[in-house]
């Protein structure tokens, strides 16, 4: 068969539209919410009114109930994604999530998103009203109790909603924990320190609804 120029033309087109698909399939896409599209991992923060009555450990769920008014604390354990204790109604409730990865430079300051193993975005959702603060921190071994420096700020307004990427926030704690009357914090990562006892506080004011959305991060 002889190839002429206009056949050629049309080959190269489409050997160009095929790899372009395919690099956009395998991105991801933003749905227009704000969060890209694609397998996650998706957690829900219930705020309740009332305290839960009987244990929730091990219910394989995708929610943990959270004070709705007053500070609920998540403790964090090192794993695949699971809520391990789901009531967090008596100021208490465990998660687990992997390491994220290797996403905090040398010099201890710089965040470096592109190490990250999964991408974590975070929305308030349900009806418009209340509001939330959300930080990271540790324990370290000597019982001192250490909160980043970076909240998040969460509330529901009216209209629609839409996802913040967190990663940074959620995966790190900025904090100074040198006693040498100098501002010089550092960045710490989840799970860095096997010593160290890491969990999230949830400070909220009325909000019904925080949904999280945990992406990995394909090669």
């Amino acid at each position: 068969m002889k190839i002429t120029r206009k056949i050629l033309a049309c080959l190269i087109l489409a050997s160009l539209i095929a790899t372009m698909t395919a690099t956009a399939l395998a991105k991801p896409v933003d749905k227009g919410n704000g969060a890209p599209s694609g397998a996650h991992f998706n957690l829900n923060l219930i705020g309740m009114s009332k305290e839960k009555v009987g244990e929730m450990d091990n219910n394989n769920g995708h929610r943990i109930f959270v004070k709705l008014q007053g500070k609920t604390r998540i403790l964090l354990q090192e794993g695949d994604f699971a809520v391990i204790d789901a009531d967090g109604t008596d100021g208490r409730a465990t998660f687990q999530l992997p390491a994220p990865g290797d996403v905090v430079a040398a010099d201890g300051t710089t965040y470096v998103p592109e190490n990250a193993e999964y991408r974590v975005y975070i929305r308030a959702l349900g009806k418009p009203g209340g509001a939330a603060d959300m930080w990271s921190g540790f324990i370290d071994e000597y019982g001192n109790e250490w909160l980043s420096l970076e909240a998040i700020e969460l509330s529901r307004g009216k209209g629609k909603s839409s996802f913040e990427d967190v990663t940074k926030e959620l995966t790190t704690i900025y904090v100074d924990i040198t006693d040498d009357d100098t501002d010089n914090p550092l960045r710490y990562t989840l799970f860095d320190n096997e010593l160290w006892e890491y969990f999230w506080d949830y400070d909220n004011n009325g909000l019904k609804i925080v949904q999280l959305r945990f992406y990995p991060v394909l090669d």
